[in-house]
């Protein structure tokens, strides 16, 4: 079995990792050629061409593999909830949603809406998603309304529209990454994180099958105020704090429990004690840009909430009412990281390799330890806490996707540490450690493709059955247990029992 599965991985790698030895280990003859015409591309080094080959890769994966021919995969799920802001606008001209009460069953595939206490329909979730798609939507949709097309929001060009935002956040978030790991870390350690990042990890799936989804958008925008936040400390302007509120504000937006993110605003670059009382001194001389910040952040926020008033008649609507909530006192740390069911580490082990990292991130880079570290053990006990901890149908544990790009800050600590040791033996180890990994994912991702691993209902002995085959077998059904949402409402998780077969 381990023979088939290490055959498996490596016929699903000879490609890519051709790529990657070329790009990254040998002096491309092409670039030798032109460099000297073309001297823009010596600036690229290791990290611009994996930022080059990641796009590619995806761009390979949406429109050749089939995701762009998918419409269950783009408007699946939560996406039904979060696009909804964009028909219901520019088709319907209704946002209060009257046009679904009409007409029931017509829409009862494209718009799910929650009833409020006063009767009116209301979307699920806040329009932050929606914000992010409409600068790709709106030309689309008034294109096809120009050019005499059909415009209602559900064709083939609107989907196209969903993938390439998110193919758009993704690597402006792998740019951002890339520019703020680059004064600290080797380049080549930098670009063998951005390729773990996506290929070694489930954001891989998230960034194309499942594209639309609110992960994407919440990688880049918390990469994006951490920059934001990072500029501002080099030199705070005015203009740099209205970046800092617009980020975090469509950080609230797309994804609520995302605002534990603001923990970065005060903490960014804090190394020491005596450098949180500078940092504490320096905010409130530059109170008026904390002002600003404020301004922001409630200019972004204030749609959603004349959108909740109009329809709901409440400042404040929570859209999941009764069917979620967070047991603070009763968080699944242990189920979240190490379940069979759906722990992260299980299904993304990559991700041990950046907690390690945060040991090397104390020792030489406190000022980002500080941060990212209080961040990921604070927005961790968020995730444990939350009801449905295990998020749903999804392969591996998709809420611990928004963080990816700060964990790259350990991630880089360890790549670094290893890529500049005396010893040659030591150095090989990064380039084994993301062969390993990213075949692994690649592996798993086919598996989930094939029903070898199941979207919700995996167990120990299910995990172990398929573990290095690419199908299921004809006993993999009978090990699955499907999880009792009846008693996670109540904050209960019984550990699943495999039945024996009758």
């Amino acid at each position: 079995m381990a023979y088939f599965y290490i055959c498996n991985v490596m016929h699903n790698l000879n490609t890519a990792l051709g790529l990657i030895y070329i790009l990254l280990l040998e002096k491309v003859k092409l670039i030798q050629m032109f460099e000297n015409r073309y001297a823009f591309l010596k600036k690229w080094n290791y990290s611009g061409w994996a930022i080059f080959l990641i796009a590619l890769i995806l761009l390979f994966r949406i429109f050749y593999i089939g995701e762009y021919r998918s419409h269950k995969y783009i408007w699946g799920g939560d996406v039904m909830h979060y696009y909804a802001y964009l028909p219901a606008l520019l088709v319907y001209h209704d946002l209060r949603l009257d046009f679904v009460k009409e007409d029931p069953g017509k829409f009862e595939h494209k718009f799910w809406p929650v009833t409020a206490p006063n009767g009116n329909y209301v979307i699920m979730t806040t329009m932050g998603t929606s914000m992010m798609y409409a600068p790709f939507i709106i030309p689309f949709h008034y294109f096809l309304k120009i050019t005499g097309q059909e415009a209602m929001g559900f064709s083939a060009p609107y989907k196209l529209a969903l993938l390439l935002s998110s193919l758009f956040y993704t690597i402006l978030g792998f740019v951002l990454i890339r520019k703020m790991l680059k004064p600290y870390f080797t380049d080549l350690a930098i670009a063998l994180t951005l390729l773990c990042t996506i290929f070694a990890t489930n954001f891989l799936y998230y960034a194309t099958r499942e594209a639309a989804f609110s992960h994407a958008y919440s990688f880049f925008l918390i990469i994006w105020l951490a920059y934001n936040t990072s500029s501002y400390y080099k030199k705070p302007r005015i203009g740099r704090a209205v970046l800092m509120g617009i980020s975090a504000g469509l950080i609230a937006l797309v994804r609520p429990t995302n605002m534990v993110a603001l923990i970065l605003i005060p903490l960014w670059n804090i190394g020491s004690l005596n450098d949180l009382k500078k940092r504490a001194a320096m905010l409130l001389h530059q109170w008026k840009h904390i002002l600003v910040f404020i301004l922001a952040f409630l200019l972004i926020c204030t749609p959603q909430i004349i959108y909740w008033k109009m329809t709901s008649g409440q400042f404040f609507f929570n859209g999941y009412g009764d069917g979620g909530r967070f047991f603070f006192g009763n968080p699944q740390f242990a189920n979240i990281l190490l379940s069979y069911r759906k722990g992260w580490l299980v299904y993304t082990p990559v991700m041990l390799i950046a907690l390690l990292g945060f040991i090397h991130l104390y020792r030489r880079h406190r000022q980002f330890f500080i941060p990212v570290f209080f961040y990921f053990l604070i927005n961790t006990y968020v995730l444990a806490s939350w009801w449905l901890w295990w998020y749903g149908g999804s392969y591996g544990n998709r809420a611990f996707i928004d963080m990816y790009g700060l964990l790259a800050f350990p991630l880089a600590a360890v790549f670094h540490y290893l890529l500049i040791h005396k010893n040659w033996r030591i150095r090989v180890v990064p380039f084994l450690i993301a062969v390993i990994f990213i075949g692994h994912n690649i592996f798993q991702i086919q598996q989930y493709f094939n029903g070898a691993i199941h979207y919700v209902s995996m167990t120990k002995e299910a995990y172990w059955d398929s573990f290095g085959r690419l199908n299921r077998t004809e006993r993999f059904n009978d090990l699955l247990v499907f999880p009792d949402y009846e008693a996670a409402k109540e904050g209960r998780y019984p550990k699943p029992v495999v039945k024996p077969k009758e």
